[in-house]
């Protein structure tokens, strides 16, 4: 009776049979999210895309984003990893979120947790909404601070949100160019978070000087390491610098 009542009224409202069937289907979902059991939480999450999809209206995808925050907040890790999942299947929709500074908010709380793996699940959702926060002061500084964690996982996580971060944001590629190349040249690194590292390197091309540093270390790896994998990957990288930053490109023909 209270649907009915709610569905008159916003009709009365001048809304469409469309936006009627979005809201029920939103109802739906969230009744999925509040329920106690881990299983239900978790399918009505992953509904969430096929939701997008069929009703890609701003006002529900804003709506549904920020239930979906609120799970990410309150949740443990296996929600949390759904989302994440959701967010990245629905980039494209990510734009349409209206109210930003409050879904960031309830997502970024969870940086500050004492789980290493819930804070990497956290910078792996900050790496994928870098396009619609690219100058998010304190999702750089986190970025930042989690490359030195002792946590390989963590690690990683920051390692794919800097990429992210650095494609998006000229202010963040120039303030971690530094801090990319010690890592990648410093003896504790291990190999296999060398050949993680390199790749941002293809990201420093948002001014002349940023990408001919990151050519001229790229250039010294390609020297320096004989191994076969370091070499594939710092080459592959140092074409896709040159292709980015076209005044370079003769130059990585030559060199190739």
């Amino acid at each position: 009776m209270a649907s009915n009542s709610t569905k008159s009224f916003l009709a009365d409202a001048g809304y469409g049979e469309q936006e009627l069937d979005a809201n029920s289907a939103l109802m739906e979902l969230d009744k999925g999210l509040r329920s106690g059991k881990l299983g239900e939480q978790c399918e009505a999450v992953v509904r969430f895309p096929r939701l997008f999809q069929k009703y890609p209206f701003p006002i529900l995808i804003n709506s549904a984003f920020l239930k979906l925050a609120d799970v990410f907040r309150v949740g443990n890790n296996f929600l949390r990893l759904c989302v994440l999942k959701v967010t990245q299947q629905s980039e494209k929709h990510l734009e349409k979120i209206l109210n930003v500074d409050e879904f960031v908010k309830r997502i970024f709380s969870v940086i500050h947790s004492n789980d290493p793996v819930a804070r990497a699940i956290t910078l792996r959702m900050l790496g994928s909404l870098a396009s619609i926060i690219p100058e998010r002061k304190n999702a750089h500084h986190s970025i930042r601070q989690s490359l030195d964690s002792h946590d390989n996982v963590e690690v990683e996580a920051a390692v794919f949100a800097a990429a992210n971060f650095s494609a998006q944001s000229k202010d963040f590629a120039v303030g971690i160019c530094n801090k990319i190349s010690e890592m990648i040249q410093g003896l504790a690194t291990p190999v296999d978070l060398k050949l993680k590292l390199i790749p941002i390197l293809q990201h420093m091309h948002h001014d002349a000087i940023l990408a001919s540093s990151a050519r001229q270390l790229l250039q010294q790896l390609v020297t320096s390491y004989p191994s076969t994998k370091m070499v594939i990957v710092s080459l592959h990288t140092f074409t896709l610098l040159a292709a980015s930053s076209l005044v370079d490109t003769p130059k990585q023909v030559i060199f190739l």
